[in-house]
């Protein structure tokens, strides 16, 4: 029992320190103060779990990011589940040059110090994830990538390639595994772009949910831009 006092004070702690709390090798909290949220703009019904290290993204209505995610430079579309431990925009190294170490290549001098006087590469891209995206735990997206409406992302890929609308893609480097529905179905569900739909018309997709025929029949005629 006092063990058990000892940790839960230490885990209290460790959320208002700039270290983590260690006992005995072990790490039992963690700082909150050390979570960054910059330049995030999100919808409406959208959850970031703390730790985590947020700039320049978009977050769009009704998605959630899990805790310890690191995303840079990023558009995230509606409806979007982002499991824990997302690494997402980490940057680009060259591996044509003589070194990898951006000392040599980069201005922005990450180890504390710089040889160049102007960057010799472009460090980040943009990375767009659409609507209705399902990412599993511990995923890593490499810059500049695209990953399409509905696709779902195994725990544990490394994406290093555009995935497709409603493609299911796991493993190191990511490859489809299968698509979600059938090549009709997926090209009625880009037109109708469900996640458009007025709030109210939401509660077709509950109603729906294992019938995607039913809401394709019901919504083929809508249409959004």
């Amino acid at each position: 029992m006092k063990i058990r006092i000892i940790a839960f004070i230490q885990k209290i702690l460790g959320l208002f320190l700039a270290n983590p709390v260690i006992l005995h090798g072990k790490t039992t909290g963690y700082s909150l103060v050390r979570s960054q949220k910059a330049k995030l703009i999100s919808g409406k019904y959208t959850n970031v779990m703390y730790p985590c290290d947020i700039f320049n993204v978009n977050l769009g209505d009704y998605s959630y990011i899990a805790k310890n995610s690191s995303i840079s430079n990023t558009n995230i579309g509606k409806f979007c589940s982002i499991g824990p431990n997302f690494c997402c925009g980490l940057g680009i190294h060259p591996i044509n040059g003589i070194s990898t170490a951006p000392m040599f290549y980069s201005t922005h001098c990450q180890n504390g110090f710089s040889l160049c006087d102007k960057n010799k590469i472009s460090e980040s891209k943009q990375i767009v994830i659409g609507h209705d995206v399902f990412i599993g735990a511990n995923v890593t997206v490499l810059d500049g990538i695209i990953i399409g409406n509905g696709a779902i992302i195994g725990a544990g890929a490394v994406v290093t390639k555009d995935v497709l609308p409603y493609a299911i893609v796991t493993g190191v480097p990511a490859k489809i595994l299968r698509f979600r529905f059938n090549e009709e179905q997926i090209s009625k569900l880009l037109q109708i772009q469900w996640w458009n739909l007025k709030e109210t018309e939401l509660l077709d997709i509950e109603k729906y949910f294992y019938n995607v025929d039913l809401l394709i029949k019901k919504y083929s005629h809508t249409t959004h831009k």
